[in-house]
């Protein structure tokens, strides 16, 4: 008898993050559009996000049934860390969106909008936070001070999910995240979005304004793609290309897309580990520049 092949499907952030939301997404939208006829079945990896998902790849080098959500933190962590396992040793499948950024607030902030933000930043110091620097968190609020020509505390929880919990609680004052991740707290009325950190207003709060129209032009897309194992032969690297490439016709990943303001980034194969090169070459040059990289 034939064994039905079955797809691992790892998740490389905790429950509460972005990669679980695009991840739940991606299935629906395969099964909307009959893309694969294979099982599907997920994998949780996000208790060290990126981490240890690629720990996991590295160990099914070849395996056309297995692939990982991934974001910069692939390129992050190794950098910061020193690791000799990096993206290059594992096969980039296809990025798939571009996601902005919004800043955000606890609704009972004395700051309504970003013109109160930046006024009441300014000459004093305050807290945000992320689940460790280097991070976007870090970078991005190092931008919003340095622009805002204040001082910032930077909190380092947990993990992701743990932010908004900490702004919910007092111990950070302000924070940015992906729609993903701050929707359920604004839909329940306990955050609020004053700006967009991209150079045009988000279709996700079409009515809160980017954050340079407030003469601050700290603008940031994170892409987030698909990783594959290492050694994984051409012809399987093509069948997930179709298999994503019809994906994205589905209503439930275009839903995704317009939900979590973002943006379609399809880029499949070499054109994406070429792109992966260049953001290696940022992140080293802007986390040397902040002093993180290890000596």
């Amino acid at each position: 008898m034939q064994t039905m092949e079955k797809v691992d499907f790892i998740i490389h952030g905790p429950p509460g993050s972005a990669p679980p939301v695009l991840a739940e997404a991606l299935l629906k939208g395969v099964r909307e559009t009959a893309a694969d006829d294979r099982a599907w079945s997920t994998t949780p990896k996000g208790d060290d996000p990126g981490v240890d998902a690629m720990n996991l790849l590295i160990t099914r080098g070849g395996d056309p049934n297995c692939i990982s959500t991934c974001t910069p933190v692939f390129i992050q962590a190794p950098l910061l860390r020193g690791m000799t396992l990096t993206h290059r040793q594992l096969t980039p499948v296809a990025r798939l969106v571009a996601d902005s950024f919004f800043l955000v607030v606890r609704s009972d902030s004395p700051w309504k909008d970003t013109k109160e933000f930046l006024a009441g930043i300014a000459g004093r110091t305050t807290r945000t936070g992320g689940y460790f620097k280097g991070g976007i968190n870090h970078l991005l609020g190092l931008s919003i001070a340095e622009g805002a020509k204040a001082d910032v505390e930077f909190v380092v929880v947990p993990s992701e999910p743990a932010v908004w919990t900490a702004m919910i609680e007092g111990r950070i004052d302000w924070g940015c995240g992906v729609a993903a991740e701050i929707l359920p707290h604004v839909e329940s009325g306990v955050l609020r979005v004053i700006a967009v950190l991209s150079e045009e207003r988000s279709e996700a709060f079409p009515d809160v304004p980017t954050l340079a129209e407030a003469g601050v032009p700290v603008t940031f897309h994170l892409w987030r793609g698909l990783m594959g194992p290492p050694d994984l032969p051409e012809a399987d690297q093509k069948r997930w290309h179709a298999i994503i490439d019809k994906m994205r016709t589905s209503d439930a990943w275009k839903a995704y897309l317009a939900r979590n303001g973002q943006a379609d980034a399809f880029l499949p194969g070499r054109a994406f580990r070429d792109f992966l090169e260049k953001e290696w070459d940022w992140y080293e040059k802007h986390l040397g520049m902040a002093g993180l990289l290890p000596k």
